[in-house]
């Protein structure tokens, strides 16, 4: 798919509040989109509920916040501030400076796009084009593997310049700790690809329940 006079992370890209993508008239397929339908996530698990859902987002929308220095903890719901914590806790120990939050992305040429959590730099890096790629998550999903590696196939096209990146899950569990886990697999990319491939002949054909 090629959307002509759009470019990579083009500015008039537009997310509803169901999570859907559009350029112009034309949707793209969301990240989270791809992974579900293709089957490399089940956010349909019994385990995955509406409140579930609606704390992650909670969750990611307050960590934002605390990022452009607007969180207002006196009205924040106390059961994410844990979460906070544990993020700000993350920034103390790593001294990991925050170059994008909750930023939206896209690559008309795919067909594709999506929100990613967060890009750090760490100043203690001997590499300075060096950048890693964060997904925030509560616990360690093997989706992540392949959603990180498109949000960073995207998020190329952010800076003017070749960057490196390296691709991390960072864990809040909710109880104000972290974890970072490094996602190395070199086959990350192929498989999004792959998965991206069979999602958009899917919807081409009429194939399959498309994902809510």
């Amino acid at each position: 798919m090629s959307l002509t006079g759009f470019s990579a992370n083009d500015p008039r890209l537009v997310r509803t509040e169901e999570h859907r993508y559009f350029l112009g008239e034309q949707e793209l397929i969301g990240v989270t989109a791809v992974l579900s339908e293709s089957g490399l996530a089940d956010f349909s698990a019994p385990w995955f509920t509406n409140e579930v859902k609606q704390r992650g987002q909670f969750v990611h929308a307050a960590i934002a916040l605390d990022v452009e220095g607007a969180l207002d903890e006196e009205t924040l719901d106390p059961a994410l501030m844990p979460y906070v914590y544990g993020w700000r806790k993350f920034l103390e120990e790593t001294g990991a400076e925050v170059e994008y939050s909750e930023t939206k992305l896209c690559d008309p040429a795919l067909g594709l796009a999506g929100t990613l959590d967060a890009i750090v730099r760490y100043p203690h890096e001997k590499v300075a084009a060096r950048r890693e790629l964060l997904d925030i998550k509560p616990a360690l999903y093997p989706s992540v593997k392949p959603q990180t590696a498109a949000y960073v196939r995207m998020a190329r096209a952010l800076y003017p310049t070749t960057v490196y990146f390296h691709r991390a899950a960072l864990i809040l569990p909710g109880d104000g700790s972290y974890t970072r886990e490094p996602l190395t697999d070199t086959t990350d990319d192929a498989l999004f690809l792959s998965a991206l491939r069979v999602v958009q002949f899917r919807r081409t054909h009429g194939i399959g329940r498309r994902a809510a």
